[in-house]
């Protein structure tokens, strides 16, 4: 369990349909925590581990552009790429939020090293670099190629 990790309940992640996803603090002072790993989870299911090296809010942020905008069709190289964009709409609009947790007061090394063992150790679906994330096809990981992002997402969105 993430508590067990040192993590700590500080927000949850939501959609505004059709495609603002928002993440929310909710524990004060944790907006300015940094150097941190986070994590998304939905009941005792770790769908995403992630680090910052500098200010979480920050990068909470950028998450929220990126996934927003991807949700929206607008793909870009290093942004949210089509399959995970559409495992977030899926998944928060089944369970409505996803639980947002955090550690405080890492050091970067901490913050360095102990990220790719939390991966390791939950496999979270959403993360492209756990087990299940190499699985999928390279395209799956990543945008390499936006026109080819954006005619994956209509395909996902007819199957859907």
């Amino acid at each position: 369990m993430l508590e067990d990790d040192g993590f700590i309940m500080v927000g949850r992640a939501m959609l505004r349909l059709p495609s603002t996803f928002l993440v929310r603090f909710e524990r004060a002072g944790a907006e300015s925590w940094g150097p941190t790993i986070y994590a998304f989870r939905f009941g005792s299911e770790v769908v995403r581990i992630g680090k910052t090296e500098g200010v979480l809010k920050i990068r909470m942020k950028q998450w929220e552009r990126d996934v927003s905008r991807a949700l929206d069709g607008d793909f870009h190289k290093g942004g949210a790429n089509p399959w995970e964009t559409f495992e977030w709409r899926k998944r928060l609009t089944e369970h409505g939020y996803a639980d947002f947790l955090a550690c405080e007061g890492l050091s970067l090394e901490v913050v360095r090293t102990e990220e790719r063992d939390l991966i390791r150790r939950y496999n979270p679906p959403l993360c492209n670099d756990s087990l299940c994330g190499r699985s999928r096809e390279p395209w799956a990981r990543g945008v390499p190629d936006v026109a080819a992002a954006k005619a994956h997402w209509l395909r996902l969105n007819k199957k859907g």
